[in-house]
């Protein structure tokens, strides 16, 4: 059964996280620099995603910690499967460079070969599933592949975890 949410509740997206701790946190464990930049990046951007307003700034990321602009290391926990290799992996990096400096884009009109090698490699992996369709995002899969799932079963129903993200966007 769906839990019954308040109007404010229903029309956010994510964990605002307002509350007197996180008050008391910003005042007693954040330097002014950090409350400065924290605020001005609530000035300039639309927040949509979980712990908003913004934790900390970061300046840097190495394998699976996150380091703020006064040098204070953590270790990652947030899971967001965009990391999975650890922040600035090395032959990540590696590979990133070389192909910025020969084809930083190519549009579907065309084609190339990195991107061939990547759909055969990622096909390679995939039993029964051969071909591939690349998306900007993580929300433009989501939707793809449940227009997908609808046309081929003919049902428009399906299974989600209750308040979880599933992408931002209204398709």
């Amino acid at each position: 059964m769906k839990p019954q949410l308040s109007k404010n509740e229903r029309i956010v997206e994510g964990d605002i996280n307002r509350s007197e701790g996180r008050k008391k946190w910003l005042a007693e464990d954040v330097d002014a620099h950090t409350q400065m930049l924290l605020e001005k990046d609530a000035r300039y951007f639309l927040h949509q995603a979980l712990s908003t307003p913004c934790l900390d700034v970061l300046t840097e990321a190495r394998g699976p910690y996150i380091i703020n602009q006064n040098g204070k290391t953590y270790f990652d926990f947030h899971g967001n499967n965009v990391h999975q290799l650890g922040f600035a992996h090395p032959k990540l990096v590696e590979a990133l460079k070389k192909q910025l400096d020969s084809l930083t884009f190519s549009t579907r009109r065309y084609t190339n070969e990195p991107a061939i090698d990547f759909a055969e490699k990622l096909t390679s992996l995939t039993p029964g599933l051969d071909k591939i369709l690349m998306t900007p995002n993580g929300s433009s899969a989501v939707g793809i592949a449940l227009k997908l799932a609808r046309a081929v079963t003919g049902k428009y129903k399906v299974l989600s975890f209750w308040d979880s993200f599933h992408g931002a966007s209204l398709d």
